[in-house]
């Protein structure tokens, strides 16, 4: 560090970890939960991509898009760099990375925090007035998506200033440092920047459930429409309560790094990489609450895959095509009123029906037979001689 700069701390990482096992444990699992989050948030994409096509729009589904694409943003940027920083332990992605992985991370935080405010105050003014809300106005969403990225992308701007590649011996280090002009701007922004996108809107989002909770009544309401009220709140809050439990030691860190007095104060290393690891758990565990709680995402992703099997069935029998092609089979079968019903339905060849079926019922139907000789004697018995 230069003389006249104060040293902060490790920004993407840290690159001065002791340990030979930390450059390989450390990445496997930041790869592993990277690669799990991914998989997840993709899955919820693609479901909340078919619900928006297949039914009608609405505020909610635009909302869960725009937050599972934000962690699917925080598994695919910020999670590799720090899994490569911590195995070559140095800043090996350039300067460019350097002053924009800090504030890439913080941004989609605050993405994630300003959506769960927006969408637990458009549902509590829907349970207050719902007749006001029962139309789906895309320009509105559109423009609140706007805001919620203009402001996220320019609070933390300061990481961006803060942020500095350094050389020291023959290695490369990203880390935040102060100039003596810059303490007080710092001691500011370090207050402003967890009370903005932690600490408010994770309130006012709680707040606003627990008030449609307790707004909701049954008399004015249908049963089924109440219980997805408060099915659809207890989803969100377990959201709000998982993502403030995983953010929690990511801020604590982060103050206490800003506000220690000297180096000996400051927080332990262990406690840094479990706060760096706590992010992208919040961000798996997101699909795996929505698409455990939200029933009618369930179903969605259910329908889903029955459509996606059905199409792969036809698609390998138009594949095979050696005399397994659907045919339409029309059945003429005798009911016990005498009555003959003509059934229409497609099999393959392997399922045909005999080819003389037809013939064997129509000759039934026009040959009177002998009581004696009849070959379905119980079609001529009473109704009350058939009952056990």
């Amino acid at each position: 560090m230069t003389a006249n700069s104060t040293f902060v701390s490790f920004d993407g990482g840290i690159q001065q970890l002791e340990g030979e096992d930390t450059n390989i444990i450390m990445p496997a699992i930041l790869s592993t939960i990277s690669g799990l989050g991914i998989g997840g948030n993709v899955l919820v994409l693609v479901v909340l991509i078919y619900v928006f096509a297949s039914q009608s729009a609405s505020e909610a589904i635009v909302m869960l898009a725009n937050l599972s694409a934000t962690d699917l943003m925080i598994l695919a940027l910020c999670a590799p760099a720090r899994a490569v920083t911590y195995y070559k332990r140095t800043w090996t992605l350039g300067l460019l990375a350097c002053r924009t992985t800090e504030w890439i991370q913080h941004s989609c935080l605050a993405v994630k925090a300003f959506t769960l405010l927006a969408t637990s105050q458009a549902r509590h003014n829907f349970s207050s007035h719902p007749e006001e809300q029962s139309n789906f106005r895309q320009k509105n969403v559109v423009i609140t998506l706007m805001i919620i990225w203009t402001v996220a992308l320019v609070f933390p701007v300061p990481d961006i200033i803060f942020s500095r590649l350094k050389e020291e011996g023959n290695i490369s280090l990203c880390v935040s440092e102060l100039t003596p002009q810059s303490q007080d701007a710092m001691r500011v922004f370090s207050k402003m920047l967890p009370l903005g996108i932690y600490v408010l809107p994770i309130i006012l989002s709680a707040v606003c459930h627990i008030r449609t909770i307790f707004l909701i009544k049954p008399s004015s309401r249908e049963e089924s429409f109440l219980a997805r009220q408060y099915e659809n709140s207890l989803m969100y809050l377990s959201i709000i309560t998982v993502n403030t439990l995983m953010m929690l030691p990511e801020w604590v860190s982060w103050v206490w790094m800003r506000h220690s007095s000297g180096e000996s104060c400051k927080p332990s290393v262990g406690l840094l990489i479990f706060a760096q690891v706590c992010i992208y758990l919040s961000s798996t565990f997101f699909p795996a609450i929505l698409l455990t709680m939200h029933v009618p995402l369930r179903e969605s992703l259910s329908n889903l895959c029955s459509l996606l099997v059905c199409r792969r069935d036809k698609h390998r029998l138009k594949l095979e095509g050696n005399g397994n092609e659907m045919h339409t089979v029309v059945m003429r079968v005798l009911d016990e009123r005498g009555c003959v019903t003509i059934i229409e339905r497609h099999s393959d060849a392997s399922c045909q029906t005999l080819p003389d079926l037809e013939h064997f019922w129509s000759e039934r139907r026009n040959t009177t037979v002998t009581k004696d000789s009849d070959p379905l004697p119980w079609e001529q018995m009473n109704q009350s001689n058939l009952e056990l």
